[in-house]
């Protein structure tokens, strides 16, 4: 499908996003002076995700240079709206990684006047506290440039409150799964178990919504809506069971964010392939 692109561009642009919202969202309510490592590891993870989606992006475009185009088009093209939030939010992330970075004592011995600028910087009441606030805003924003390039009122199985709940579970379910991989459990379970819950209580009438507006094209996703369902429901349970042991697995999670990650793809290909203008 050539939308194929735009599918991989959505899901791990929300993945990133997702991640970067909750490692901010966490070090607002984590006390732990170790936590500031951890949420960095996590952060470089989120950009090198978020990377790879601008990379598969740009080849819907038919020339990658073509994206430089998004600059034009900004306030009053939905699209570029959505690649320029996407922009910035990889930049301040890009900022905090690197603020972090060269504020321990170990790292940049060669870059020293950059040590000291990220030193004050750092010593700014109130700084990091302030970058975690325009990180979690800048990507719930993102999540919703995304919303409003793909509500279309020509496209009536898009312009519907169920494309916001896909949106933003699929940024809940894939941002929790992340960050539970990398150490950060409660939180990204949580955020996970409500994604996923949002989903599979939402599929039957979404379904019934857009069977009856294209039922046959509604009829033809069945097979990706079964594995989104699928996938979901059994990184659910293994999650579940994981989670009550005494020696939590880091391995199964990688495997629950595989299953997430493959159910979140089926779903969005079902979405791109509802397009439909009425005749």
């Amino acid at each position: 499908m050539n939308e194929l692109p735009l599918v991989f561009f959505t899901v791990l642009g929300q993945m990133g996003a997702g991640t970067v919202l909750m490692t901010s969202l966490y070090s607002l309510i984590c006390k732990q002076t170790t936590s500031v490592i951890k949420i960095m590891r996590i952060n470089t993870v989120a950009l090198i995700i978020m990377a790879l989606a601008m990379i598969i992006a740009s080849f819907h475009l038919g020339h990658p240079l073509r994206a430089l185009n998004v600059i034009f088009g900004i306030g009053r093209s939905p699209m570029s709206n959505e690649i320029f939030t996407f922009g910035i939010l990889f930049s301040v992330t890009f900022i905090s990684v690197l603020l972090t970075y060269f504020s321990q004592p170990d790292n940049g011995n060669r870059l020293q006047l950059l040590k000291k600028l990220t030193h004050k910087i750092n010593h700014i009441p109130g700084m990091a506290k302030l970058l975690a606030l325009v990180l979690i805003i800048v990507s719930l924003f993102f999540i919703w440039t995304i919303v409003a390039t793909y509500m279309l009122t020509t496209v009536k199985n898009w312009d519907t409150p169920y494309t916001v709940l896909q949106m933003y579970s699929t940024m809940l379910i894939l941002g929790g799964v992340t960050i539970t991989v990398f150490g950060i459990r409660k939180l990204g379970i949580i955020c996970f178990t409500i994604g996923s819950i949002i989903v599979l209580t939402t599929k039957l009438p979404y379904i019934h919504f857009v069977s009856g507006i294209t039922p046959d094209l509604a009829q033809a996703q069945y097979c990706f809506w079964l594995i989104q369902c699928g996938t979901l429901g059994i990184a659910l349970i293994i999650t579940f069971i994981n989670s009550f042991k005494c020696g939590k697995s880091t391995a199964i999670y990688a495997a629950v964010a595989i299953l997430a990650l493959v159910g979140e793809l089926s779903g969005r290909i079902a979405f791109y392939n509802l397009w439909a203008i009425p005749m």
